[in-house]
């Protein structure tokens, strides 16, 4: 999780940077001959340049210190830095082309325009488009009114008194993506020499209840090197209140299983929890597959399946044509879930169907084993609350009855959940009336996160579709 932010930040960035210098060139060169010179300007002539400066810009990256190529831990003065040297590649990238090919049928106007565009472009997203994707990939928008342009702190930290008065996390945040920090809960004891740029929130023994009243998704421990036998105790506080835990430390021999790290100087941030979803790329790649799909479906599929249902309803249950249901989502939070109503109007929404159930009409039965029903979440899929893979989300009482029975439960909500899922495919599908069934569930989707690809995703679609044509007899 730390190191495919990290990265995945660093990857995503660069490549929307390089995207926008190719539309800033072609734009340049095309109003140019439409518009000015015609036939004088061909644009075939400056497909080198296309060519030429991206590579200069990939070699002044390579080039480029690795501590310096997140930008998130650099000062103004180190940015700008970094902005002038990629601008001075461009420049001899051109002009040395050009002077050694001695080219005469380029325009000077044209070459002029394209530095002058490519030197704000890079500026611009060095200084604050890194900013804004940071923020918009990890900020969280405040649900208060009247702050919906401001975002919500997620990260509490634990420190020693030491670490506080140093105020530590001030740094330590700038190099995770995504770690705002809410403030500091102290270790140790001992009182506080120098003030804090964040508030103390309280003591160690007060640890749950702050993170839970907070609402935190992120646990950063600063200051404990020599309490190594800490980590298990606060890894299952976090996994039991669906939080991540970065421990800081200069050893990675404490934490075990699949262990996810990266140096920061002298430090090293620690994880054992390594989420692919959590790579920017990788979220990009889900999101646009996710958005492509669920558009096909809702233009071909969805309008016929809409008659379909409605006809059953009015011939055996008349009512409305979709159910809606809260349910439980990435981060806990809880949004509407649309089903085609499969039940007979009742007043027991929240209980789960079992084999024979009379609330259900005649025909709901056949949506519901071949997953019909669902189809009307593409909606929940296109606004992103949802997602086509993922796990499946429960009702949110159910949810809080499972994180009593499993203490590592709400590990689960650190992704969308997903139309069908890992779970489903692999026969844990109807009614979780036993716990060992609630086990077996949460484990196959914290595989699901530990191990996402596209290719499994690709798997889990071909599996559901099959078992809408086949459907198991779990289904219900």
């Amino acid at each position: 999780m730390i190191s495919t932010r990290y990265y995945g930040l660093i990857r995503l960035h660069y490549l929307l940077k390089m995207l926008g210098l190719l539309l800033i060139f072609w734009g340049i060169v095309w109003t140019l001959h439409l518009v000015f010179y015609g036939t004088d300007l061909e644009p075939r002539n400056y497909a080198w340049v296309s060519i030429i400066v991206p590579a200069a810009a990939v070699i002044e990256f390579l080039a480029r210190e690795e501590r310096h190529r997140f930008l998130g831990g650099l000062s103004r003065p180190q940015v700008l830095s970094i902005t002038q040297r990629e601008i001075l590649f461009a420049l001899v990238a051109i002009f040395g082309v050009i002077v050694m090919s001695k080219d005469d049928r380029l325009s000077r106007a044209c070459l002029a325009l394209f530095i002058a565009g490519y030197a704000v472009w890079v500026t611009w997203m060095n200084l604050v488009g890194y900013r804004v994707l940071h923020r918009t990939l990890y900020a969280k928008p405040r649900r208060a009114e009247g702050s919906s342009n401001e975002h919500q702190a997620n990260t509490v930290v634990l420190a020693t008194p030491r670490e506080i008065e140093r105020d530590t996390a001030l740094q330590m945040s700038s190099y995770f993506p995504g770690a705002e920090v809410l403030g500091y809960v102290t270790y140790g004891g001992g009182a506080l020499a120098a003030i804090s740029t964040f508030p103390v929130l309280g003591d160690f023994a007060n640890l749950r209840d702050i993170c839970r009243s907070c609402h935190a998704r992120l646990l950063l421990a600063l200051g404990l090197e020599d309490r190594p036998d800490l980590i298990r105790s606060l890894q299952a506080l976090c996994d039991s209140l669906g939080m991540r835990l970065i421990w800081v430390d200069d050893k990675e021999d404490y934490f075990h299983g699949n262990l996810d790290a990266r140096r920061s100087g002298s430090r090293l941030l620690l994880t054992n929890w390594r989420e692919p979803l959590e790579d920017p790329m990788n979220r990009l790649i889900k999101r646009t597959v996710d958005v492509v799909i669920s558009v096909v479906v809702m233009v071909t599929v969805l309008p016929t399946l809409c008659v379909f249902a409605k006809t059953l309803q009015l011939i055996h249950s008349p009512g409305p044509l979709f159910y809606r249901q809260k349910r439980t989502g990435r981060d806990g939070e809880v949004f509407e879930v649309l089903k085609f109503r499969t039940m007979h109007v009742n007043d027991t929404p929240g209980k789960q169907a079992f084999a024979g159930d009379s609330r259900i009409y005649p025909g709901g039965n056949f949506l519901r084993k071949s997953s019909l029903d669902e189809m009307p979440q593409f909606w929940n899929v296109l606004i992103g609350q949802m997602s086509v893979v993922g796990p499946r989300p429960h009702f949110v009482d159910h949810d809080h009855q499972f994180a009593d029975l499993i203490k590592d439960y709400c590990v689960r909500h650190f992704t969308k959940p997903g139309i069908t899922g890992l779970a489903q495919v692999k026969g844990c599908r109807g009614e979780t009336d036993t716990e060992m069934k609630i086990r077996h569930r949460v484990r196959l989707d914290h595989f699901y996160l530990r191990h996402w690809s596209p290719l499994m995703d690709l798997c889990i679609l071909c599996d559901t579709a099959i078992q809408v044509l086949f459907p198991p007899r779990s289904a219900r």
